[in-house]
């Protein structure tokens, strides 16, 4: 936020000398005629009208900031006005009272000078409103400045979980182990690789379908993650299974979209899956997390773990909430907790 100009140090040195004095040339128009300006016109008293300025000025800015301080950021600006301009217009009353009947009282002896001290509150008067005209001008202008930034700040953050979500959903090596699969069963079984060219297909096919689709169903991702498992099985011959309550299916929660997929191949890429090793993955919903966990069956070196991905994953369920995926390994069981949405949430 650009600070506001009644705050700048060459403003408040060099804004009460001038404004002072313009402002005693005023008042010797009132009293006399634009002849008598250089024949009346006193060092002392534009001086006077200078001191005046300056410590309308600051009390004002003291006072400005008092508010600001103590008056909450939801506040009314009517409100605000109010407090701030009422406010003011009493420290104006005060501080030009003061410093006028001391100057006549004590310094020229004057016992009557009530025309000048209500000239002179008059004038000072309309400068607090002006004062405050300009400090609100520079108050709207940079509300509206911050408003600006905070739209583009979430723009670009919805941008970045785009490309973070876009990420996650392309996968080269899923796609190479794919390939690896169809040339092997291409030279054992033409039909079973027209099978498993489909179902390679449908994974692709949903993916895309939900490409512009940040937050998606647990039904949809689960039908995804179907289709995966059985692809991952041509390479495991069915050693790979995924278990999960069935209300699940049936609830109306929602994730982020290619989490469980991101999920499902960092489990298969750190672990050891073979006839003597199956790997049981489970599933299911609690404390309003989506608990997948596994028994931990490391593979020596994880070369393709999806530390990366999960790392976007977790940004992006941060910027949705407060709550973003944890892992959790624990008596030998690895757990993924993943926060879920509700649709009704979502809605609103």
């Amino acid at each position: 936020m650009v600070k506001n100009i009644i705050n700048n140090a060459v403003f408040r040195v060099f804004a009460p000398i001038f404004y002072g004095v313009t402002m005693y040339i005023l008042v010797l128009l009132i009293f006399d005629r634009v002849q008598q300006l250089s024949d009346n016109f006193l060092l002392i008293e534009a001086v006077l009208c200078v001191i005046i300025t300056y410590m309308l000025f600051e009390t004002m800015r003291f006072y400005i900031l008092l508010v600001e301080k103590k008056c909450p950021l939801n506040c009314s600006i009517g409100k605000r006005i109010i407090i701030q301009g009422g406010g003011c217009v009493v420290l104006s009353l005060l501080v030009t009272s003061l410093i006028i009947s001391f100057y006549f009282s004590k310094l020229v002896g004057f016992h009557s000078y009530r025309t000048e001290l209500i000239v002179f509150n008059t004038i000072f008067l309309i400068t607090s409103v002006l004062y405050n005209m300009i400090y609100f001008s520079f108050f709207y202008l940079n509300r509206i400045n911050v408003t600006q930034l905070d739209e583009e700040n979430i723009l670009r953050k919805n941008i970045e979980i785009e490309l973070d979500t876009f990420k996650n959903k392309i996968n080269p090596e899923f796609l190479y182990h794919s390939l690896e699969t169809l040339i092997s069963l291409t030279k054992k079984n033409v039909e079973e690789a027209d099978r498993f060219i489909l179902k390679l297909s449908d994974v692709y096919r949903n993916i895309l379908s939900t490409k512009n689709s940040e937050l998606v169903s647990i039904t949809d991702e689960f039908k995804i993650l179907k289709t995966l498992i059985e692809i991952f099985n041509y390479k495991f011959h069915d050693k790979l299974s995924f278990k999960f309550d069935n209300g699940i299916k049936e609830s109306k929660l929602r994730l982020i979209s290619g989490t469980l997929v991101v999920i499902i191949e960092d489990i298969v890429n750190r672990s050891i899956i073979s006839d003597i090793h199956a790997l049981d993955i489970n599933c299911k919903l609690e404390d309003g997390f989506l608990k997948i966990y596994h028994p931990i069956q490391n593979k020596l070196i994880q070369v393709f773990s999806k530390q990366t991905e999960i790392r976007h994953l977790k940004k992006a369920y941060h910027y949705y909430g407060t709550m973003d995926i944890s892992i959790d390994e624990e008596n030998n069981i690895r757990t993924y907790y993943i926060p879920v949405f509700e649709l009704e949430l979502i809605n609103k």
